[in-house]
């Protein structure tokens, strides 16, 4: 009984080494290297595609910023337009 065991244990790991030895044929190696060069190509996308992000974020800021600005800048001119229109208005008291 531990010699049949035995024998089907043996005949499996040696079936299995067997066929790990034919399934590394040049076929798998090749697509092993085409799918290398595929990772590769996508990590270096994938950098390109971090820079790009990061550039656009500084761009976002920067618009952000201006668009801080402009706003200050609208709130100047309707406090300004606002003195104008007081100015006019003593003016016209000051005529009568």
């Amino acid at each position: 009984m531990k010699r049949a065991v035995f024998v089907t244990l043996s005949l499996f790991v040696i079936g299995t080494f067997l066929i790990g030895l034919v399934g590394c044929g040049p076929d798998i190696k090749a697509e092993n290297e085409k799918l290398k060069a595929e990772n590769a190509n996508l990590k270096s996308d994938n950098d390109k595609l971090k820079l790009e992000i990061q550039k656009l974020k500084e761009e976002i800021q920067k618009a952000a910023e201006k668009d801080a600005a402009l706003s200050a800048m609208n709130a100047e001119n309707e406090a300004l337009k606002k003195q104008v229109e007081d100015l006019k208005t003593q003016l016209a008291k000051k005529k009568r």
